[in-house]
């Protein structure tokens, strides 16, 4: 059986099959056009690390670690917790001699969950070491900036409960799982170059890199740290650029497409 396509002559027909492949067709040029949307800028930064971490991104893995980090890591986060124990042990005190040997210790267990990580979060928020406390500000700071990009996104989930991700969401968390663990690891960024498709370039530098009388950061570091951010752009900039040249090319190439 055979379909006329566009009003053509009948000599130019398909099978009924090909407008599925005109659709799938269709979403992948679509998803050329959100990369190109989403790579306008090139992003380079120069970190300096005491360790490389082995962990792995993974998007899910990122949303739920960071719900749990919002939680009992923050004290917004523990205020909430606490109220949910108060309704939980004021529910449990309803059911008298009706409450399950599972059901308390559940309530136990979490309890003292909440009990662990409200003590440490007041040691750390307490401590007499300003570093500490330096770190512990920037964590509290990412978290509420995570939280406010984060939790307010409409993020659809399956049957089971677990996020279902696509393509951009991917790329966004990614971005955001990089930042929660520079923050994390006490990380410092040293040199940033932010250059857009439009002309404009940014560079900022941490000012140690540049007075060396009062930084502890060694003449002979602080230029390493220079020739190798300049080098890292360099690379970055032609990769920045093949990339964009690719994407735009598939779309010329796609755009006079159609089934005959």
């Amino acid at each position: 059986m055979v379909e006329e396509v566009d009003k053509q002559p009948t000599s130019q027909v398909v099978k009924k099959d090909k407008p599925n492949e005109s659709a799938t067709l269709n979403k992948f040029r679509e998803t050329i056009k959100d990369v190109l949307e989403e790579i306008t800028t090139l992003e380079v930064n120069t970190i300096i690390v005491r360790r490389i971490s082995v962990d792995r991104y993974d998007a899910r893995d990122f949303y739920e670690n960071l719900l749990e980090r919002l939680a009992y890591e923050t004290e917004e986060g523990l205020q909430d917790v606490k109220r949910s124990l108060i309704e939980r042990y004021s529910e449990l005190r309803q059911k008298g001699s009706a409450i399950s040997p599972s059901e308390l210790e559940r309530y136990k267990r979490d309890l003292e969950r909440y009990r662990c990580a409200e003590r440490t979060f007041n040691e750390r928020k307490n401590s007499d070491n300003p570093l500490e406390i330096q770190q512990f500000e920037r964590e509290q700071k990412c978290f509420k900036d995570l939280s406010n990009k984060v939790l307010k996104l409409n993020i659809a989930k399956d049957e089971k409960g677990r996020i279902i991700t696509d393509a951009p969401m991917i790329r966004y968390f990614r971005t955001l799982w990089e930042f929660e663990q520079m923050v994390l690891n006490g990380e410092q960024i040293y040199a940033q170059t932010i250059f857009q498709l439009d002309g404009d370039l940014t560079n900022r530098f941490v000012d140690d890199l540049f007075a060396p009388t009062r930084s502890k950061i060694e003449p002979k570091i602080a230029q390493l740290i220079l020739d190798t951010h300049r080098s890292a752009l360099v690379n970055a900039e032609g990769q920045w650029t093949k990339l964009i040249e690719t994407c735009v090319n598939l779309v010329k190439n796609l755009i006079p497409y159609r089934i005959q």
